[in-house]
């Protein structure tokens, strides 16, 4: 099998020949376990880890940036209202006229753990789509026994959300060429609503059609769907899994070992 990178040329990196079920299988499981981490030592390690094999699949950093910067931005509102709402020992106070608000050191630790957190699963469920075809990790889900319909609403999700981006990206030019980019802020917020709901009525359309065209081709959700690994994972593969594996069964075990002990 030929594997390409994000931009379709053929790419040389272990990540993107490392067979599919071994990746989905891994990379699922890690977003899962750094979700049970309660330790900000170990969450950062695993955040460095998926950083680090972000950067071996040599991508340009400003798409990096730009994934990032929506959850970047919503683990930076979870910090900021954990600080002044959470805990009871206080670090700073903030006054403003006659109103007082503080900051406390529990909600800080509770931040920037979930914060971590985030950062960390975000970059697990990028370094899993940016390295594996979203067909492998759909076949891999169905071999997981991982109910049909959902795989199939998730494969027309993901095959159709980059029509609606055009369709939305379309609208949005002829908003600007006939002068909606020099309004006032409110009223390009206005015209953004406005895009937004012609836009759902238009998914919404074109989703009956689909489903219409579908059942007119004879679907059915209960039909089997052919396998799409036809091989056996290679032993090597098989080896890089079980390695990974046993390094998040390690962070785990870790995790609980320095809680009941109280390090960390």
């Amino acid at each position: 099998m030929q594997y390409v990178a994000f931009d379709g040329q053929p790419s040389t990196t272990y990540l993107h020949r490392l067979d599919g079920r071994v990746k989905t299988s891994v990379l699922l499981s890690a977003i899962v376990i750094v979700t049970a981490l309660t330790k900000l030592p170990l969450v950062a390690c695993l955040l460095l880890a998926a950083l680090a094999l972000l950067y071996t699949l040599h991508l340009p950093l400003k798409k990096v940036l730009w994934r990032m910067s929506v959850p970047f931005g919503v683990a930076w509102l979870v910090l900021l209202s954990l600080i002044f709402t959470t805990g009871h020992t206080v670090i700073v106070a903030i006054k403003f006229w006659h109103i007082s608000v503080s900051a406390y050191r529990e909600g800080m630790t509770l931040g920037l753990l979930v914060m971590l957190r985030i950062l960390a699963a975000v970059s697990l469920a990028m370094l899993l789509s940016f390295s594996t075809p979203m067909i492998e990790i759909l076949a891999t889900l169905r071999l997981f026994k991982v109910p049909g319909i959902i795989l199939d609403l998730a494969d027309m999700i993901y095959r159709y959300t980059f029509s609606l981006g055009e369709i939305a990206a379309t609208m949005r030019k002829a908003q600007r060429a006939r002068g909606g980019e020099g309004l006032p802020w409110h009223r390009q917020a206005r015209d953004a609503g406005i895009i937004a709901g012609n836009l759902m009525i238009k998914a919404f359309d074109r989703s009956v059609r689909i489903y219409k065209a579908m059942l007119a081709r004879g679907y059915d959700e209960d039909a089997k769907t052919p396998a799409y690994y036809t091989s056996p994972v290679s032993g090597k593969d098989i080896l890089a899994g079980i390695l990974a594996s046993l390094v998040l069964l390690v962070l785990l075990v870790g995790n609980f070992e320095t809680a009941r002990k109280g390090w960390l």
